[in-house]
Order: C-alpha cells, then structure tokens, then sequence
C-alpha cells in the first residue's frame, strides 16, 4: 500500500511537471493548430515525424522543439521565415537578408486547413468531401486562380493530384500542369510535400493544405498558354529518384524528355528515435 502511494505521488509530480513545462513562454514554444480529423492526415503528420526533412536543396528547416512536427523556422539563403502557431492562426515573420516584413498569415478551419493566406496577396482556399484542395483564389481579384482536380491511383481508393490550371486576373487561363505517378509500378512518397503551384511566399512545407498524392511524381507536363487561349509550348518533365533506407527521396533530379537536366536537389532527414 506504501508503495502504491508512492508511486502515484511520483506520477502525479511528473503531470504537474509536464503541465508547468507546457506552460513556459520560449521563443519557440507554440500551440498547435487542431489536428486534421480525417485518418490520412494524421499518418501524414505521423510520417514527417518519424525521421524529419531538415534539408531540401538550398532550403534548411528547423522545427519546434516541443513538437517536433511543427515547423519552426525556414531558411535559405537570403530569406528567412519564422514561424508560430495559435489555435487556428500560423504566423510567419519573414527576413529578406536579416530585415524583417510584415509578418505572413495562414488561417486555418477547425480541421487544420488553410483556408486563406495574406503574403503579398490574399488568398482564399477551397476543399472537396474528400478534404483535397481545389480551389485557389485571389480574395479581391476572384478571376486570378488556380483550380485542382484529382485522379484516383494505382490503389483504387485514394485521389492524387492530376491537374492545376492556372488563370490570371482577366480569367485567361495562362498555364496547365498535368502529373502523373507511375501507376501499378509507381513509388510510394513517403514524406510529401506541397506541391510547387501555391502563391509567392506560401511554404511548401506546412502540411495544412490537404493531401496530394500517394505516390511521387513521375512525369510532369507543363502547358503554357496565349492570352488568346491558344497552347504557347508543351514540356514534359521526367522525375527520377535515389531513396534512403527510410525509402525517402534523398535525391530527385528532373529532366526534360530530351534528357536536358532541369534541377538535382539533395534532401537530408533526421534518423527517426524510437522510444521503449
């Protein structure tokens, strides 16, 4: 019976411990926005967890470090942005060559997705039944957007990314990237990041945008139009990749179908802890 006491005043020590920790105001000590509530976004954030991006190319990452799935700073270099979280409110403070902007804003739903953004423009965010993005557009200019659609993959029960198609402030649609994934043979992403068609100083790398695809991309093919509605060019590029032994890409490299190199970026993660 002792010992039953003593244990439980040891566990309660360590809850109050805990509390009083979670209470500290350090610089990069945030609340987290409400998880997703739908099962796919939750193993998303379980994946980036386990065995962390911190390089990808030019770009370093650095995360909270009382949630190590919450991205705390981005850097390259000349810009940097710093970020901390409220419930439903990410705040980005961006430095251009160590002189801050005013800050950037993500404001999210109760499900823990953006649904508009104030960068240099401000954006409003729209979403399916499914909880996948289709719908980009500028608040105050609605004719600028970008619209998503999505094909279902190799597995038959999830949609990947398939479509974006972008329109300027006069509605005239002035590009189209298509993607495709490989199919039955196609490699599983096992750290996804947003893809490259969000508004200037939107990140690639806060997962609150829903999910995009399953598996990485293996062909994309990029359409480019005339304000007359007339394709100006058509380019396919083709995605090869080296994984690591967590079978994340640590290299993509992209070329043009004519084998000209078009980019090679080389991405570092953290080896994943594991606790007994």
């Amino acid at each position: 019976m002792k010992l039953f006491r003593s244990t439980s005043l040891f566990i309660q020590g360590i809850l109050i411990a805990g509390m009083l920790s979670a209470c500290q105001n350090e610089s990069d000590t945030a609340l987290a926005p409400q998880a997703p509530a739908n099962t796919s976004d939750q193993n998303a954030r379980t994946a980036v967890a386990a065995g962390t991006l911190i390089k990808d190319g030019n770009t370093t990452l650095a995360y909270n470090s009382q949630d190590p799935t919450l991205l705390w700073k981005e850097s390259n270099a000349n810009t940097q942005f710093v970020f901390t979280y409220a419930p439903q409110l990410i705040s980005a403070m961006k430095f251009t060559y160590g002189n801050p902007a005013p800050e950037y804003k993500y404001f999210l739903d109760t499900f823990g997705r953006c649904v508009q953004t104030v960068t240099d423009k401000t954006y409003i965010y729209e979403y399916n039944a499914d909880g996948q993005l289709t719908k980009i557009y500028n608040k105050y200019q609605p004719d600028e957007r970008r619209e998503f659609s999505y094909a279902v993959d190799a597995t038959g029960w999830k949609k990947s990314l398939s479509t974006v198609k972008f329109y300027d402030e006069q509605g005239a649609k002035t590009k189209e990237l298509t993607f495709t994934y490989g199919g039955a043979t196609g490699i599983p992403d096992k750290h996804p990041l947003n893809p490259d068609v969000f508004p200037a100083g939107v990140s690639k790398y806060l997962r609150i945008f829903g999910n995009f695809n399953t598996n990485l991309v293996q062909l994309l093919i990029e359409d480019k139009y005339l304000p007359n509605g007339q394709k100006a060019s058509s380019t396919t590029h083709a995605y090869s990749y080296t994984l690591g032994t967590m079978g994340k890409a640590k290299n993509i490299t992209v070329k043009k179908i004519n084998g000209t190199l078009v980019s090679s970026t080389d991405r570092t993660y953290t080896m994943p802890k594991y606790n007994f």
